[in-house]
Formats: structure tokens, C-alpha cells, sequence
């Protein structure tokens, strides 16, 4: 009978799963959460009180609720319409990026009240439209002051693809539960992914402090 060392090549496959998983969907959530801020400041009271109605109930549902929703939610859009139907990756990635991009929404926002009024001002002074202002002043000012919550905002994304092992995607906790089922060793199983976990959080964190240093040189 095979112990769970001998799995740990298939456990360390989850890795990059997990990894690809929340970096996309991290990377989608910043994209949503960034064009959500821009338009959110100069929007109509319409357009802003619809974006605070998805920062509000995106951030109050589950991320399990979510997650469900969206992977069973596509598959019944896609049998409706004769479409292929999501992968649980996709339905996962979607999901994710929808949810934390609400929590991005609010670190941008706060970003963007703290950027110097005067920057902007003197942008438009010497005749940059709008949306050259955002590019060349507002948006790496943005991204350097919210820097420190995004950092954080990487360290939850990577752990929550966890659960996207309740629609399938064959991530660290998902090959987990695998590997406790073929050893009849749930602790060690799982005592692996957990220090898996912890050895990225380690990394991430070491990553993000360092970044933080050199912001502040």
C-alpha cells in the first residue's frame, strides 16, 4: 500500500493549479476593481449607487455561495443557449474575479480619494484628456499606494482556491482529499497541503514585505 509520501509528486501538481487559479483570478479581480474605481469617481449618482450595490452583495455572499452559483449557473445559461459548457477552472476563475473584485473596487477607491488633487489638476491644466490623466497619473499612483492591500488581497485569493475543489478543479486540497481516500491517512494528507500552504504564504509575504521596502526607498 502506498503511503502519502509517495503522492507528494501528484500533491505538488496541485500547486501550480492553485497558483494559476489565484493569480488569474487575482489579476481579473484588480482589472475590475481598478475600471470599477475610475468610472466610480466621475459617474453618475445612478452609475455609483450600482456599483455599491455589487461591492455590497458581492461582499456579503459566501465564497463557497458564489462559487456554486457561477458553475452551476453556466452550465444551465449554456444547455439553455446549445453553448460548450465552463470547465470548473473557468466557472471558478469567474467566480473569483466577480467576488474579490468588489473587495479590489474599495482598495482602489480609497487609493484614488488619496492621490493628490493637485496631480490630477495639473494634468488637465496642460491639456491631457481624461483618460490620459488616469493612465500616466492616477492609475501608478493608485497601484502604489494600494499596493500594500493588494498584497494581501494575492495572500486570501490563493488560499480561497480551496474551495474550488467543491466543483471539481483538482487543486492542492482537492488532490488532498484524493490521496486521503487512496491511504486511509486523512492527517498526513492533509497535514502536507497545510504545510504546502503555509510554505507559499511564507513566500508571498517575503514578496510582498520586500516590495513594500523598495516603495518606501
Amino acid at each position: 500500500m502506498n503511503t502519502t509520501a509517495d503522492y507528494l509528486p501528484y500533491l505538488s501538481q496541485g500547486i501550480v493549479l492553485s497558483l494559476a487559479l489565484g493569480t488569474a483570478s487575482f489579476i481579473a479581480a484588480t482589472l475590475i476593481g481598478l475600471l470599477l474605481a475610475l468610472i466610480r469617481d466621475g459617474a453618475s449618482a445612478l452609475v455609483k449607487a450600482l456599483i455599491s450595490i455589487y461591492i455590497s452583495v458581492f461582499r456579503a455572499l459566501p465564497e463557497l455561495l458564489t462559487i456554486l452559483l457561477a458553475y452551476y449557473g453556466s452550465i444551465a445559461f449554456t444547455r439553455s443557449v446549445g453553448m460548450p459548457e465552463l470547465s470548473p477552472f473557468a466557472a471558478a476563475l469567474l467566480a473569483f474575479g466577480v467576488q474579490i473584485g468588489s473587495y479590489a473596487c474599495q482598495i482602489f477607491s480609497d487609493a484614488y480619494r488619496a492621490v493628490p488633487r493637485g496631480l490630477l489638476e495639473a494634468a488637465h491644466s496642460v491639456g491631457m484628456p481624461d483618460y490620459l490623466v488616469n493612465i500616466r497619473v492616477a492609475i501608478p499612483l493608485m497601484l502604489r499606494l494600494a499596493a500594500p492591500s493588494l498584497g494581501s488581497l494575492l495572500l486570501v485569493v490563493i488560499k480561497l482556491t480551496a474551495i474550488a475543489s467543491a466543483i471539481g478543479v483538482t487543486e492542492l486540497t482537492r488532490r488532498a482529499q484524493i490521496v486521503s481516500g487512496a491511504t486511509h491517512d486523512p492527517l498526513t494528507a492533509f497535514g502536507y497541503a497545510a504545510a504546502i500552504y503555509l510554505a507559499m504564504s511564507a513566500v508571498l509575504t517575503l514578496v510582498q514585505r520586500r516590495l513594500e521596502i523598495a516603495k518606501e526607498l
